[in-house]
């Protein structure tokens, strides 16, 4: 089994192992992302890059009547997912994809966050302008990406991610750009938060 390309791409029975050390090993990561989020009642919040399905379940917990959508490109994760958000049916749709082509109108989402996928998101700029494009005016972007999070080719995030993201994010049009390392238990963690411009 490849483990970079089943962390980047979980599938099949490999990919369901994966599913669950990641579930296990992101904990404290995702629900740190979902606390950034922020979530208000009844607000429509996009996860892209779900994997098992954790941070859609502390999203639908997180405030009354939220609304939450999911993309995922693994159609394992989307599977894992959905039994782990079944309770949730009717305020979780969960669609498989990636970040450079959403099914979703202009300006449907309060908050767009991803939780170590945004590395992965190819071509990386036009995926930060499509999430812009779903993102309502005002609305909010939460990243968070481990420096070890893996890359499509095999390496990792690194040390110098932030230089290599902001740029991208400046490009797209995001304000209130903030980036910043953090420690966590699994190495250190960019934080990035940024808003579509009113």
């Amino acid at each position: 089994m490849d483990l970079t390309r089943q962390f980047a791409l979980p599938q099949g029975l490999g990919g369901r192992v994966i599913g669950a050390l990641m579930a296990v090993m992101n904990a404290a990561q995702v629900k740190e992302t979902v606390r950034a989020v922020a979530p208000k009642a009844d607000e429509h919040v996009l996860e892209i890059g779900f994997g098992p399905g954790i941070g859609l379940v502390a999203l639908a917990t997180s405030a009354p009547g939220l609304q939450v959508a999911g993309v995922d490109p693994s159609a394992t994760m989307v599977a894992a997912a959905g039994r782990r958000t079944r309770r949730f049916a009717d305020r979780v749709q969960l669609h498989e994809g990636t970040a450079a082509a959403l099914p979703f109108p202009d300006a449907t989402f309060d908050a767009v966050c991803a939780t170590n996928s945004v590395q992965l998101w190819r071509p990386r700029a036009e995926s930060l302008a499509e999430v812009l494009r779903v993102l309502k005016p005002g609305g909010r972007l939460v990243l968070s990406i481990l420096e070890r999070a893996v890359l499509p080719d095999g390496g990792s995030a690194g040390p110098h991610f932030d230089e290599d993201l902001r740029p991208d994010l400046e490009a797209a049009g995001y304000a209130d750009l903030q980036l910043h390392w953090r420690p966590s238990k699994l190495g250190r963690a960019l934080s990035v938060t940024a808003t579509r411009p009113l």
